[in-house]
C-alpha cells in the first residue's frame, strides 16, 4: 500500500531535529522582515489568533464587570467572612429583676438559661420587645406567653363592671 506524500514516523525525529537546528536562522529572517514591514506581524495566523484569544477575555472581563455593576449585591458579600459570635438581646424572667441587655455568645449556641449579670440567678432568655409598651421582656419555655408589663398594668386596674339599664322610663325625658 503505497503511503504517498505522508511522512513516515520513522523520519519524525530527524525532521524535528532539523527544524530546530534551523529555528535559529528561521527566527532572525522573521525580524528582520518585521523590521522591514512591520505589518508582516499580522499575516501570522498564531499572532492573530492570540489576538484574538486576549480580545475575547478582555470582552468577557468587561462583560462581567458591567453585569456586577448593575445587578446589587446579595445579603453577604463574597469577599466577607461570616462570624463565629452572634449579639443576643436578652431580659431576666425574674419578677424582681427584669434587667435586659444584650450579650455575645457562639453561633452554635444552646445552653439556655444563661445567668443574670444584675440578680445573679439563671433566669435569662432571649428577649423580645412589646409591641405596646415597647419594652423588652423575655417569656422562659414553660411560662405565660405575652408581656408580663402589660399583664401586670392589666392586673393593676379596677375592672369595669358593667351598668344595668336604668328602670327609669325615657318618657319623662319627652315633651309630648
Amino acid at each position: 500500500m503505497p503511503t504517498g506524500d505522508r511522512p513516515s514516523l520513522a523520519e519524525l525525529p530527524q525532521r524535528v531535529r532539523e527544524g530546530l537546528a534551523e529555528l535559529p536562522a528561521r527566527w532572525r529572517r522573521w525580524r528582520e522582515g518585521l523590521r522591514d514591514d512591520p505589518a508582516r506581524l499580522w499575516y501570522s495566523p498564531v499572532v492573530r489568533i492570540a489576538a484574538l484569544i486576549v480580545l475575547a477575555i478582555c470582552g468577557l472581563l468587561v462583560a462581567h464587570w458591567l453585569a456586577q455593576s448593575l445587578v446589587p449585591g446579595g445579603p453577604v458579600s463574597h469577599l466577607e467572612e461570616g462570624t463565629r459570635w452572634a449579639t443576643l438581646y436578652v431580659s431576666c424572667t425574674n419578677p424582681a429583676c427584669r434587667a435586659h441587655y444584650s450579650t455575645q455568645q457562639a453561633r452554635d449556641f444552646k445552653a439556655w438559661p444563661l445567668k443574670c449579670e444584675k440578680c445573679e440567678q439563671e433566669t435569662v432568655y432571649r428577649a423580645t420587645r412589646c409591641a405596646e409598651c415597647r419594652r423588652w421582656y423575655a417569656v422562659p419555655p414553660d411560662g405565660p406567653q405575652g408581656c408580663p408589663f402589660c399583664a401586670e398594668k392589666a392586673a393593676q386596674k379596677p375592672k369595669e363592671t358593667p351598668r344595668a339599664p336604668s328602670k327609669k322610663s325615657d318618657d319623662a325625658e319627652d315633651p309630648w
